[in-house]
């Protein structure tokens, strides 16, 4: 999940969300419309603390947030007692037991609401007497349509007296499991499109190359010399431009190397 954003990086996020051109943000703050190519192009450019200043004003942000101080735009040493958390959830985020951005991501996500509301109403059987009310009705209705009217259990309206009982618990935990998965649908879709880091992207795709590499000259050379062009490959050198003497001696070197013995070995 991508964090630390950069300051060009933010500036061009929170114009973005304001739908504003730079024209717009030059004749709001005063600062010149090169002044924020600038800075919207290389987070590294010295800025002045009364631009930074400006713009946390005109965006509505902390300047502890464009600076880099804080992850947080708004909120900066908010009291503990006014978030009503317990000890013991303060404990779990401090220590970052959890994935602390995550858990924000979670509880403010646009579905969180619809879904701690089912487990509030869960957790506290809010609608219990509701339910159980509303069961007895139904059932109450069966036993007497059984008492009085000559009507076979599978009788179209029987099925639905029955059908119409609730089990609280199996529907409840229903409605949380759906709304849970819908959220968690919501924030892979947010993240799938979220970059390796450089250095995993790099890793991966040479190691990509060289199965393929592998694969294909065992296909057409067979195992022993596709060994040979990856063993060559990861040591910078081309086997195409090796003459017939060189291979050979590369061969020998790779049958004396530990790991080959012990593929041969495993064979």
């Amino acid at each position: 999940m991508k964090c630390r954003l950069t300051l060009d990086e933010k500036l061009r996020d929170l114009r973005d969300e304001e739908k504003a051109i730079l024209a717009d943000v030059e004749k709001a703050t005063g600062i010149s419309t090169s002044t924020l190519q600038r800075m919207e192009r290389d987070g590294e450019t010295r800025v002045g603390y009364q631009d930074v200043a400006l713009l946390a004003d005109y965006y509505n942000v902390s300047a502890d947030y464009l600076f880099g101080m804080t992850d947080l735009k708004k909120y900066r040493n908010v009291a503990i007692d006014e978030l009503g958390l317990t000890d013991d959830a303060i404990e779990v985020l401090i220590e970052r037991k959890l994935n602390n951005r995550l858990v924000s991501e979670l509880i403010s996500h646009p579905d969180a609401e619809s879904l701690f509301n089912a487990i509030e109403v869960y957790i506290d059987r809010k609608i219990h007497t509701q339910v159980k009310t509303m069961n007895a009705v139904y059932k109450m209705a069966e036993e007497t349509i059984k008492a009085n009217f000559d009507m076979a259990d599978n009788d179209e309206y029987m099925r639905v007296l029955r059908e119409s009982v609730v089990d609280e618990d199996e529907y409840l935990r229903y409605r949380i499991t759906e709304r849970f998965s819908t959220l968690m649908k919501s924030l892979f879709d947010m993240h799938k499109n979220d970059a390796l880091l450089e250095e995993q992207a790099g890793i991966l795709e040479e190691l990509n190359e060289c199965i393929k590499t592998y694969l294909d000259e065992k296909k057409n050379q067979g195992a022993e010399r596709a060994k040979l062009v990856l063993f060559a490959k990861q040591i910078g050198l081309n086997i195409s431009k090796l003459s017939d003497e060189q291979i050979a001696i590369l061969m020998k070197a790779l049958r004396e190397s530990d790991a080959y013995k012990r593929n041969r070995r495993r064979k």
